[in-house]
């Protein structure tokens, strides 16, 4: 059993320093800033020379619950402009009681706003620092949590929890913020930083308990690390994701604190979830993350900050502005267990330290590596542009050496700019643009002194009229927009098959087409494999299907070994998660035979990155594969349907259907869920299989039942079921057609 309190305190028990800011007097200082500096085009004329507007502000959204403003500011020369400038976050405050992040961000705003002031970051890197990136900083997007923290009234009662963390979203429904004051079991409130869809699944559920860490076991807080109802459901995070996606950071500093001390001190990264499976560009992150740790002492001045690969998977930030963005974002434990200090002195020295790191993240964009806290350059960057027009060209831009099968493709930014860090070493770049030649070039040495400048021109490649030639059934039915999919190496394009011929304009390459029926229309899928050097005319004999197969039952399945599970869907494990280090197996107890076999498998996947598979395999009476399809990575969102053919079988050939799922030593993820198979061949040498009329592969009473609705003229047969319904072939569905379906039933 739950059990929700409501505490509410007339005024809050342990006032926090005045040195905080609450959320009202964050808002009207970026309003304050933004009148002294928002249109001032000369500033500091003697510090700032020429800097035009060296701050915006932005407001990127509003909170869940009470639809609070979330503020972001820009910094930099020219700040009213777009210009092309590497670009840098630093997000403040994410969970509500963690206000040194509110404070650091201030700060820093307040640093590249006065130059005349004296800061333990000197005068010249915060001056490159405007002049060379553009830097955007988020004080807080928690503002809800914010206020809870500092106290705030509510339907006119005074509330405050100091230990507040999340935001403030009704989970229970009950139009009243249920909370605990002290640390956990609030009812109430989405984890912010468990709301990113990247391994989302593997944060908190409601009300979850909490067990503490080995290094304090006895903190518990309850309830404090809920996911939320689905990836992205917080308008906290959607504002993050929306500005993340369309400002493009090259890099990022997300601040926190620890109040279990459980990884104070920290610099943490993405990521290091096992032994040999860290990031791709874990090189570059670790090597900048354990410069940054090195500027940051400790509070008790013994050491730095430790450097740390993220070892967790659940719905970070960090790791989801990584691998969706290409964004490389530091998570900062700022401060030690004691995250809301009253002694103003360890205040300013913990938002003094943590700056200085900040800015050798910032040199590391700019390129400043002057004094002590420069950073080395090792970095190529350059505009992609078409070779002959000198236009500039949306593209994928990727570091061979540093790519991986669960980032999202890196682009290049509105001004045809790609920036890639890198490290002492050589590396490939291969760079792709739809309709133009792939650029790869080798031996690409970059410097600690200057930037790799590399500007990349792309060569068009010609294109060819392709016809689609698809000779169809005399029954199909246009009407049912049977589906003719293009895929290519720049992506998918879907059409609908309309008519008989498809006059296709496509560049030069290959291509896998895929015609799918659809409504009215069941028949077999065709699949092509296609290169085109030169216009080409391409014939297709489009066959009714015969379904061999179809459905979900569990006593059609053998040989099963390992975790499978049935109900109306068939699960790789009973359990949430499939193990790791394990192979499992279900062979289907139909065997099949003929020239062509396409099965079609509706599915949903989610499996480690090209080390955990799933597979389709058709198998010979002597275990051999002949034809196979394999599964990896993540497409869990929705079912999919796929087709996997195996076409010109020898007629000798008896094939069954292998399913199987194969699991390194370690990360699991949710696996397999199959919400249906069919299994199809042409209908060996006859127009279609008539009387399956409802197109189950049985031939039985339901059939009579819809052919006897098209002679009663209460249905309209059209496409596959007009054909299969004429079984005299008279060219009409009559009582003649059923007297034969009625003598194929008793004959069976």
């Amino acid at each position: 059993m739950i059990f929700v309190y409501i505490l509410i305190f007339l005024a809050p028990l342990i006032p926090l320093s005045e040195r905080y800011h609450t959320f009202y007097e964050v808002e009207q200082q970026l309003l304050d800033w933004d009148e002294e500096f928002g249109s001032n085009t000369d500033p500091w004329p003697s510090q700032y020379p020429g800097s035009g507007i060296i701050y915006e502000l932005s407001q990127i959204g509003l909170s869940n619950q009470d639809n609070l403003p979330i503020y972001a500011v820009k910094l930099s020369y020219d700040a009213d402009q777009t210009e092309d400038e590497a670009r840098v976050l630093i997000l403040g405050q994410c969970h509500a009681e963690e206000i040194y992040g509110v404070e650091i961000a201030m700060e820093m705003i307040d640093w590249l706003l006065h130059p005349n002031a004296f800061y333990p970051v000197n005068y010249l890197d915060r001056k490159l620092a405007l002049e060379n990136t553009e830097l955007w900083v988020v004080p807080t997007h928690n503002p809800e949590g914010l206020l809870t923290v500092h106290g705030d009234t509510l339907a006119g009662e005074w509330i405050q929890d100091e230990w507040y963390r999340k935001n403030k979203t009704d989970i229970n429904l009950n139009g009243i913020f249920d909370y605990v004051y002290g640390p956990g079991n609030d009812s109430d409130g989405v984890d912010l930083n468990r709301n990113y869809d990247f391994n989302w699944i593997f944060g908190d559920d409601k009300y979850e308990l909490d067990y503490g860490c080995s290094a304090n076991p006895s903190y518990i807080s309850n309830f404090d690390y809920y996911r939320g109802k689905e990836p992205f459901s917080e308008s906290e995070i959607q504002a993050v994701r929306d500005f993340a996606i369309d400002k493009q950071f090259l890099l990022s500093i997300a601040y926190h604190s620890s109040r279990s001390g459980c990884v104070s001190e920290k610099v943490i990264y993405p990521w290091n979830w096992a032994e040999g499976k860290s990031s791709p560009d874990f090189e570059v992150i670790d090597n900048l993350g354990r410069d940054i740790a090195s500027f940051i002492p400790t509070q008790d001045g013994i050491t730095t900050y430790l450097p740390s690969g993220s070892v967790s998977r659940r719905g970070n930030a960090h790791d989801w502005f990584y691998s969706q963005t290409g964004c490389i974002q530091y998570l900062i434990e700022a401060g030690t267990s004691n995250i809301q200090s009253s002694d103003e002195q360890i205040i300013e020295d913990t938002i003094d330290r943590n700056l200085v790191g900040a800015f050798h993240l910032i040199n590391r964009a700019s390129g400043n590596n002057f004094g002590e806290i420069g950073a080395d350059k090792y970095l190529i960057n350059g505009l992609v542009k078409d070779i002959n027009s000198g236009e500039i060209l949306n593209s994928e831009v990727s570091i061979l050496e540093m790519d991986g099968p669960m980032l999202k493709p890196r682009m290049t930014d509105m001004f045809g700019r790609y920036r890639r860090l890198l490290y002492p070493g050589t590396f490939t770049i291969e760079v792709k643009s739809e309709g133009y030649k792939t650029y790869i070039e080798t031996d690409i040495v970059p410097s600690a002194s200057s930037f790799v400048e590399k500007d990349i021109f792309l060569e068009p490649l010609s294109s060819y009229n392709v016809f689609l030639n698809f000779n169809l059934p005399s029954d199909y039915d246009f009407s049912s927009n049977s589906k003719l999919v293009i895929n290519s190496e720049w992506g998918l394009e879907e059409m609908e098959l309309n008519t008989n011929i498809i006059n296709l304009d496509l560049y030069e390459g290959e291509y896998y087409i895929e015609l799918i029926g659809h409504g009215n229309n069941h028949f077999l899928p065709i699949q092509d494999s296609i290169l085109i050097e030169n216009q080409l005319d391409l014939f297709y004999d489009v066959k009714w299907a015969k379904l061999l197969y179809g459905g979900i039952e569990q006593n059609d399945w053998t040989d099963i070994s390992g975790d499978w599970y049935f109900d109306d869907k068939i699960y790789s494990q009973t359990s949430s998660y499939y193990e790791n280090d394990n192979f499992s197996s279900i062979d289907l107890n139909q065997n099949f035979s003929g020239s062509d076999i396409v099965t079609m498998i509706k599915l949903k996947y989610e499996l480690e990155w090209e080390k955990d598979y799933f597979s389709l395999a058709y198998v010979n009476q002597n275990g051999e594969i002949l034809n196979q399809r394999n599964f990896s990575g993540h497409n869990y969102s929705g079912y999919n349907k796929f087709y996997i053919s195996h076409l010109h079988n020898n007629e000798a050939d008896i094939l069954n259907i292998n399913l199987s799922l194969s699991a390194d030593e370690s990360l699991y993820y949710r696996g397999i869920i199959i919400d249906d198979i069919k299994i199809f061949s042409d209908s060996e040498g006859a127009e279609c299989f008539y009387g399956d009329i409802n197109f189950d592969s049985f031939i039985n009473i339901s059939d009579i039942m819809k052919i006897l609705s098209y002679v009663l003229d209460n249905d309209e047969a059209l496409g596959y079921y007009k054909c299969v319904s004429d079984i005299n072939q008279d060219d009409g569905i009559n009582i003649l057609d059923i007297a034969i379906l009625i003598n194929m039933i008793l004959g069976d």
